[in-house]
């Protein structure tokens, strides 16, 4: 949980910086959408590689896949919108690594880390697909 956490302060703080109201709420929405795309990114990657591989199987239409998929963001946002913006989660986070992160020599390298791991499923599913399309 704590890579999570430093994770989602290393969103945080990095919208924060580009804001001119660091402490706002679209600050705050922000960082927690990308966290909840990344996490929706996540598991529909495995749910991708467990259709596939394991249960060699599709979904029978587009719209299926469609619906499964905005229900599996709506789940996770609105699962993240109660931890990090109603309970206050975030506030205790950015508390918690503010002074650390002055003194952080990786600050670059820790923001292209978290953007990273937010990518990596979404350019998994993209290569899984014309891998699959390529041997059809």
């Amino acid at each position: 949980m704590k890579e999570l956490d430093y994770v989602y302060f290393t969103i945080y703080h990095h919208y924060s910086q580009r804001s001119y109201f660091p402490d706002s709420q679209a600050v705050r929405l922000k960082s927690m959408y990308l966290l909840s795309l990344s996490a929706g990114g996540w598991i529909l990657f495995l749910q991708t590689l467990i259709l596939r591989f394991v249960k060699n199987a599709w979904f029978t239409s587009q719209g299926d896949a469609m619906i499964f998929a905005l229900s599996v963001y709506t789940v996770i946002t609105l699962l993240f919108h109660r931890i990090f913006i109603v309970n206050e989660h975030d506030q205790k986070i950015f508390n918690k690594y503010a002074n650390a992160w002055n003194t952080n020599p990786n600050k670059r390298r820790d923001l292209f880390i978290a953007l990273f791991v937010a990518a990596i499923p979404y350019i998994a599913m993209v290569v899984l697909k014309v891998v699959v399309a390529q041997r059809s």
